[in-house]
């Protein structure tokens, strides 16, 4: 069942649990909307890897109602056998990659073993398990008719080892908001990416990964 989900719960928000049962311990709290990765299920709760804006990589229990799946919403199907483009009406959703270029990063590499990449322009980076990475997306580029978005770089400067053939686009309709996703990489460097583009502005990401 491993994949992407939001909290959608009629009451606004819900509690996570340490365990499943309503009597186990409520770990946190967590808003409508707020970006959760599922497991499989045990019984009626499900098992989800999420972050808050002070946690990262928490784990918990969620009651299998409380959640809306993204795949459950509209998917916007791949409209070309050579590129990663997906397109409905006038939505077009266009995902490319390039090659790494190490001229074009600042690496470090650990002090305890310096054939090991720490961080990538000062910073983490997903993809690869301490290894130079090979691929990194090149640009996500979005099109309603004449209007065009790309998503900034900051959205995915840190991402390397993209698996474009893994790549989904659900589309919330009645709400105007657009969830681009994709499994990467593999091994201990796998991880998922979701971002979410809402009334034509890019707003956030999630990245589950280590799991």
């Amino acid at each position: 069942m491993e994949q992407f989900a939001i909290i959608a719960d009629k009451d606004g928000y819900s509690n996570i649990r340490i365990d499943t049962g309503l009597g186990s311990k409520i770990n946190d709290t967590l808003h409508n909307s707020h970006f959760i990765y599922c497991f499989e299920p045990k019984g009626r709760w499900i098992s989800i890897n999420y972050s808050t804006k002070k946690r990262d990589q928490l784990y918990g229990y969620v009651f299998h109602d409380r959640i809306k799946l993204i795949s459950d919403y509209e998917k916007i199907p791949r409209i070309s056998k050579d590129k990663y483009l997906f397109g409905k009406d006038s939505l077009k959703v266009e995902v490319t990659a390039q090659p790494f270029v190490r001229a074009h990063y600042r690496l470090t590499h650990s002090k305890e073993n310096p054939g090991t990449i720490d961080a990538i322009n000062g910073k983490q980076y997903w993809g690869t398990d301490g290894e130079l990475p090979k691929t990194a997306y090149k640009s996500i580029t979005i099109t309603w008719g004449e209007r065009e978005m790309v998503l900034p770089q900051s959205a995915i400067e840190d991402l390397f080892e993209p698996s474009l053939h893994n790549t989904a686009v659900n589309y919330d309709r009645k709400n105007d908001i657009l969830y681009i996703h994709s499994e990467n990489s593999d091994g201990a460097g796998a991880y998922d990416v979701i971002w979410k583009v809402e009334k034509g502005v890019y707003t956030e990401r999630y990245i589950a990964y280590g799991f």
